[in-house]
C-alpha cells in the first residue's frame, strides 16, 4: 500500500483548483467578449437606421392629428380606419392539403390529417387573438410603413411517466447488482459487471427522455419597428428572411427580469444593478417639452421625466435570432458578463425567423417602405393650412357700426355700447339738428370667397392616393349614379388589391409556420383537443412536417364580404352547377365515371375562372352503396368489363344518332338523350309549340 504525502496532496489540490479557476475565467472572458461584440454591433445597426426611426416618430405625430394648425381635422386617421376595416375584417380562411411529396399511396391518409391540421391552425390563431393583433399590425404598417408580428407556440416540459417508471426499475436493478459482494454469472453467462454496465447505458439513454415537451397554445405579439433590429447586410427590409440575424428588443420590469433570467445567486442579482435603466415617455400626445413626435419613446433613465411610465426604470432585453449560428442569444443592455438566458436552438419551420412583416408602400432601392401617413402628410398640411386661414378670416370678418365721436355726446356713446338686443336708444347729438346718418356708417371687412378655401381637390387627391372610397369617407359632394358608384368601387378594389395581396401573403406564411410548429410539438391528444374525437394524426419527423403539407390563405377571406360581387358570381354559377350536377349524377349512376370526369374538370375550371373559393366536392352527387342483401352478387372482373363495353358502345351509338338528327333536336334534348338513352321522352307537341313562342334561351357554352 502506497503512502500519500500530505504536502504533495495539498499542492495537487491547489493546482487543480487554480487550473479550474483559470478555465472558468477564460470561459467568462469569452462570454464577455462575445456579448460586448453583440452590444456594439446592435448599437451600430440602430444608428444605421436613425433616419427612418426619426421619421416613424413624426409619422405617429401626424397620425394622431398633432399637425399644429388652428383647424386640425385628422383626415389621415379617418382614412386609416376605413382601410383597416377593408383589409382586415375577420380571421382568414385557412386551407391545408397534402403536398406532392407525400406520394399517391398516402394521399388519402394525409388528406384527413390536412383537414385536422386546418382546424387546429385556425383554432390556434383564434385562441391567440389573431384578429386583435392583426388589426394593430395593419395599423402599424399604415402609420410607420412596416408592421411586425411575432408568433410562436408556447411549450412546457413535463415528466414522462412511462420513462420515469422504467428508470426506477433500472435503478433498482443497478442497486441490487452493486450490493453483490462477489461476481456472479447469470443463465446467459454474463457477469454482474457486464449487466451493470448495460443498465448504466440504458439509464443514460433514457435520461434524455425523462421530460417531454407539451404544447400550451399559440402566442402572437405585435412589435414596434423600433424594437426590431434587422442586420444591414440584407439591404431592403423586404429581404429580412435573408438577414444573418434579427434582434428583438423587449422592456421588462425588475420583477419580470428575475422571472426571465431565473437568477437567484447574489452575484448574479448584483449584475442587474449594473444594467442600463430605460423609461418610456408619457403616451398622451404632446408632452410639456413639445416633443409629441416622441410620445411613448423609450429613453435612457438619464433623460428623467416625472410623468414617464416605469419611473423606476425598465431593463431592455434583446433576443438575437442568429441564423448563421442557428442559436438564439438573449442579453440585457448593460450586462456584459452573462447571458440573460442560456443560448438555445429554437424549434422553427422552413423559415428561421418567427416574425412576419406587413410592408405598406415599397420603394425600389429604399431600405424601409413608406407609410400612408408619409404619403398624405403634405396634403394633410395643405388642408389644415387652408381651413385654418379660413377660420382666421372668419374671426377677423366681424360686422360692426362705426360712428363719429365728435358728433355724439359721451353719454349717448355709453348707452349705445351697453345697449341690449332690440333696445330703443335715444341719441343726443352735440350739434342739435345734425343728421344722424352722417355720424354712423357700416364697418367694412373683407368678404369671404368660398373658392379661395375650397378643399375638394385636396380630399379627392388624398382619396386617390390612399384608395379610400369617398362614399365611405362620408365626403360625397354630389349624388352618384349606380354606374359611377360601381366604377369607383372597382377603382378602389384595384388600388387596394395590392395591399390585400401583401397582407394575405404574410398571413399565408404565418399559417404555414404555425402548422409546421404544430406538427413538431403536438401529438394525437392535442389533435383531439382542437379538432374533436375524429381527428386524424400521424407522427412525423421534422423534415416530413416541413415538406408534407401545403398551407394557404383563401384569397379575399380577411376583408368584408363584397355582397354585390358575390351575388353576381353566384347568379352566374348556380344555373351552370345545376345542369352539370345532373349530368355528373347520371353518368355516375350508369357507372360511367370516365364520362363524369370531363364535366367535373370543367366545373372546377369554371369556378376558378370566376374566382369563387368554394370547393366543388360538396356539390357533386355521390352514388350510394347498395344495401346489404339487395341485388345480385358482385359481378366478376370479366362481367364488369363486358358491362362497361356495352355501356360505352351504347353511348357512342347515341352520339352518332344525335349527330345525324341534330337539326330536329335542341341542345338540351340532345344532352338528355345522350345520358338517358331509351329513358328519354320527347316533349308533347303542345309543349313544343309553346316553347317556340317562348324567348329563346342563350346558348350554354358548357353544352357540347
Amino acid at each position: 500500500m502506497t503512502d500519500h504525502n500530505p504536502i504533495e496532496e495539498h499542492f495537487r489540490v491547489e493546482a487543480e483548483t487554480a487550473e479550474s479557476q483559470r478555465i472558468e475565467a477564460q470561459e467568462k472572458q469569452k462570454v464577455t467578449t462575445y456579448i460586448t461584440s453583440w452590444q456594439e454591433r446592435l448599437t451600430r445597426n440602430r444608428t444605421h437606421d436613425k433616419d427612418p426611426r426619426e421619421r416613424w416618430a413624426d409619422d405617429r405625430k401626424i397620425a394622431r392629428g398633432d399637425t399644429g394648425w388652428l383647424v386640425d381635422a385628422n383626415l389621415i386617421g379617418a382614412i386609416m380606419e376605413v382601410l383597416s376595416a377593408f383589409l382586415y375584417a375577420k380571421n382568414p380562411d385557412i386551407s391545408a392539403k397534402p403536398s406532392a411529396s407525400v406520394g399517391r399511396k398516402r394521399i388519402p391518409e394525409y388528406r384527413k390529417v390536412a383537414e385536422t391540421l386546418q382546424i387546429m391552425v385556425s383554432r390556434l390563431l383564434k385562441d391567440a387573438k389573431l384578429k386583435r393583433h392583426a388589426k394593430k399590425w395593419v395599423r402599424g404598417s399604415m402609420t410607420t410603413g412596416v408592421g411586425w408580428l411575432k408568433a410562436s407556440i408556447r411549450t412546457r416540459m413535463e415528466p414522462n411517466v412511462m420513462v420515469q417508471n422504467e428508470l426506477n426499475g433500472l435503478d433498482s436493478k443497478r442497486k441490487r447488482l452493486q450490493a453483490l459482494e462477489k461476481m456472479e454469472v447469470d443463465e446467459d453467462g454474463q457477469t454482474s459487471d457486464i449487466l451493470l454496465s448495460q443498465i448504466e447505458a440504458q439509464i443514460t439513454a433514457l435520461e434524455s427522455e425523462r421530460e417531454i415537451m407539451v404544447a400550451e397554445g399559440a402566442v402572437i405579439d405585435t412589435m414596434a419597428p423600433e424594437d426590431v433590429v434587422i442586420a444591414p447586410e440584407c439591404g431592403d427590409i423586404e429581404n429580412y428572411l435573408d438577414a444573418p440575424y434579427i434582434a428583438l428588443d423587449m422592456y421588462k420590469t425588475i420583477d419580470e427580469a428575475y422571472e426571465i433570467t431565473g437568477w437567484t445567486e447574489k452575484e448574479d442579482l448584483d449584475l442587474l444593478k449594473t444594467a442600463n435603466r430605460w423609461i418610456q415617455r408619457p403616451r398622451k400626445g404632446e408632452d410639456e417639452n413639445k416633443t409629441s413626435g416622441k410620445s411613448g419613446e423609450w429613453v435612457t433613465s438619464g433623460e428623467q421625466d416625472s410623468e414617464a411610465e416605469f419611473v423606476n426604470g425598465a431593463l431592455r432585453f434583446t433576443e438575437i435570432w442568429s441564423k448563421k449560428d442557428g442559436m438564439v442569444f438573449t442579453l440585457i443592455d448593460g450586462v456584459l458578463s452573462k447571458w440573460a438566458r442560456e443560448p438555445f436552438a429554437p424549434i422553427t419551420g422552413k423559415r428561421w425567423y418567427p416574425i412576419f412583416d406587413m410592408p405598406w408602400h415599397v420603394i425600389d432601392g429604399e431600405r424601409y417602405p413608406q407609410s400612408i401617413v408619409y404619403q398624405l402628410k403634405r396634403l394633410q398640411n395643405e388642408y389644415g393650412s387652408t381651413r385654418s386661414k379660413e377660420s382666421e378670416h372668419k374671426k377677423r370678418a366681424i360686422p360692426g357700426i362705426l360712428f363719429d365721436l365728435g358728433a355724439i355726446t359721451e353719454k349717448s356713446i355709453n348707452k349705445i355700447a351697453s345697449s341690449e338686443t332690440q333696445e330703443y336708444i335715444g341719441v343726443e347729438m352735440i350739434s342739435p339738428g345734425a343728421s344722424m346718418g352722417d355720424a354712423f356708417t357700416e364697418k367694412r371687412y373683407n368678404p369671404i370667397d368660398p373658392a379661395l378655401y375650397d378643399t375638394t381637390k385636396i380630399t379627392a387627391e388624398m382619396e386617390k392616393i390612399s384608395g379610400a372610397q369617398d362614399a365611405i369617407q362620408s365626403s360625397v359632394q354630389v349624388e352618384k349614379t349606380a354606374t359611377e358608384a360601381q366604377i369607383q368601387e372597382s377603382g378602389r378594389g384595384a388600388r387596394s388589391g395590392a395591399k390585400r395581396d401583401t397582407l394575405e401573403d404574410s398571413l399565408t406564411e404565418l399559417a404555414e409556420y404555425m402548422s409546421q410548429l404544430a406538427l413538431q410539438v403536438m401529438d394525437q391528444a392535442d389533435a383531439i383537443k382542437y379538432a374533436g374525437p375524429e381527428a386524424a394524426w400521424v407522427e412525423m419527423t421534422t423534415d416530413e412536417a416541413l415538406m408534407f403539407f401545403d398551407i394557404t390563405v383563401k384569397a379575399g377571406s380577411t376583408g368584408k364580404p363584397e355582397a354585390k360581387a358575390d351575388r353576381a358570381i353566384w347568379g352566374t354559377l348556380m344555373p351552370l352547377i345545376e345542369r352539370m350536377i345532373d349530368r355528373i349524377g347520371q353518368a355516375r349512376i350508369m357507372g360511367q365515371e370516365w364520362a363524369a370526369k370531363p364535366w367535373i374538370a370543367l366545373l372546377d375550371e369554371t369556378m376558378q375562372r370566376l374566382d369563387d373559393p368554394s370547393s366543388i366536392e360538396k356539390f357533386l352527387p355521390v352514388v350510394p352503396p347498395p344495401e346489404p342483401g339487395a341485388g345480385d352478387s358482385e359481378p366478376t372482373e370479366v362481367e364488369k368489363a363486358d358491362i362497361e363495353l356495352k355501356q360505352s358502345t351504347a353511348f357512342k351509338d347515341r352520339a352518332v344518332g344525335i349527330e345525324k338528327t341534330s337539326e330536329l333536336m335542341t341542345e338540351q334534348e340532345a344532352a338528355d338523350f345522350l345520358f338517358n338513352g331509351a329513358k328519354y321522352q320527347s316533349q308533347p307537341q303542345q309543349q313544343q309549340i309553346q316553347s317556340q313562342d317562348a324567348t329563346p334561351e342563350a346558348p350554354n357554352p358548357l353544352v357540347n
